[in-house]
């Protein structure tokens, strides 16, 4: 862990790297403050508990699932080993398995949409598609009788009429009838219904066609991870440090299981914020922490006040220093390039 002195030395060094002089020598010479970092994890284990009641078609064994008994609320269960495993049981109510023949018997039953018939209604015929019913014969027009005052004639691609005989006067399609037969009923006005192939019974769905059923009281009961992620403190540290921290910086694990208590440090540092993201929440059995902390320090040094030096430890070598704008600094170098933006514009409007 570094300590002041060498924070100290570390900013010396910086800034004589720079080719500049330096008067750190002392922790009065610099304004150093420490600021403890925490980032990682909170892992809790959620668990959910219901009941249902379920319907299986056919036979089915239950003999080999587990039970509970009266509610499943009340069913014991060990502590999960790992939160953020997911796991879900499925267990079965203490005699609650009803297996019982289904009231249709056979698994079969009457064909709704025919009403067991086998058949539905169907037109025995249709327009013809060739003159649609119109002219179908230029006679008789379908009667089989031609017209009175009608006289015979020959129009265009047409056959015999077999209704009234004449020769080249009905349309081809439907050889002057005006309509053809259906090609499924075959002019019987019924047809097979299309539910059940003419059979009039179908599957009944609830046994799905084998006759039995079982139904039982079904408990359910589910434990699922929920992640947390944690970075303290939420601010005062600028990005850009946190990062070089993040990527480059020593940092000590610490994890923590269910309520145990946090570490010394920890409870010193962050205790106020951790104990609010620690608070339990709804169905919470079980959680595990996993964090890891580091500390970095801000050095301000008077004889460059528009400086800030960050100073964080690294897992070998000496620490790193990281050398940021001060607050003050950044303001004037937005100040100056929003003047030269503004400038910029005023001579382009002179210009055009």
């Amino acid at each position: 862990m570094l300590s002041d002195d060498d924070v100290l030395r570390a900013v010396r060094e910086e800034i004589e790297r720079r080719g500049e002089t330096s008067a750190v020598a002392a922790p009065g010479d610099a304004d150093l403050t420490w600021h403890p970092l925490l980032e990682g994890e909170i892992v809790r284990c959620v668990e959910d508990r219901r009941e249902e009641r379920r319907l299986h078609a056919g036979p089915l064994d239950l003999s080999g699932r587990p039970e509970y008994e009266t509610t499943i609320g009340l069913h014991p269960l060990p502590p999960p080993g790992d939160p953020g495993r997911e796991r879900t049981w499925r267990l079965v109510r203490k005699g609650s398995a009803d297996h019982r023949t289904c009231e249709c018997g056979n698994g079969q039953v009457a064909c709704p949409r025919c009403r067991g018939a086998g058949g539905i209604p169907c037109e025995p015929f249709r327009p013809c598609d060739a003159c649609g019913g119109v002219e179908s014969c230029l006679r008789c027009d379908g009667t089989g009788s031609p017209a009175a005052g009608t006289a015979e004639r020959e129009d265009g691609d047409r056959v015999q009429c077999r209704e009234c005989g004449a020769r080249r006067a009905a349309c081809p399609g439907c050889h002057g009838r005006g309509r053809l037969r259906c090609p499924v009923c075959q002019g019987a006005e019924t047809r097979p219904c299309p539910d059940c192939a003419g059979d009039g019974t179908v599957e009944h769905r609830r046994c799905a066609g084998t006759g039995t059923t079982v139904e039982w009281q079904e408990g359910i009961i589910t434990r699922r991870p929920t992640v947390t992620p944690v970075r303290l403190p939420k601010s005062g540290v600028p990005y850009l440090a946190r990062q070089q921290a993040r990527e480059h910086g020593e940092w000590t694990p610490v994890r923590l299981s269910d309520d145990e208590p946090l570490p010394a440090r920890l409870h010193q540092e962050f205790a106020p914020d951790l104990k609010e993201l620690l608070r339990g929440n709804d169905g919470e059995i079980a959680r595990t922490v996993t964090v890891r902390t580091t500390r970095i320090a801000r050095v301000v040094v008077a004889e460059h006040p528009h400086r800030l030096y960050f100073v964080l430890p690294v897992p070998s070598g000496g620490p790193h220093v990281l050398v940021l704008p001060s607050c003050k600094r950044t303001a004037q170098l937005a100040a100056a390039a929003l003047g030269a933006l503004v400038l910029l514009l005023f001579l382009v409007h002179l210009v055009g």
